[in-house]
């Protein structure tokens, strides 16, 4: 589930129409068509957070 919202904020990132603080469990949700239950979105949200993913300024780092 990571490795999808990962992939998911760096596209939209890159898309240049979201900032990750702006990404939500329910925006996924709604933008994932209601097919992955939001409970399991919030969780790989916070594991994310709590991986430092993110902190804009790490990622900004790691893609340098």
């Amino acid at each position: 589930m990571t490795e999808r919202l990962r992939e998911f904020m760096e596209n939209e990132a890159r898309s240049g129409s979201m900032d990750f603080g702006c990404i939500t469990p329910q925006y996924v949700y709604r933008m994932w068509g209601g097919q992955v239950p939001l409970s399991e979105i919030e969780d790989g949200l916070r594991e994310l957070r709590e991986q430092g993913f993110m902190n804009l300024s790490n990622h900004r780092e790691e893609t340098i």
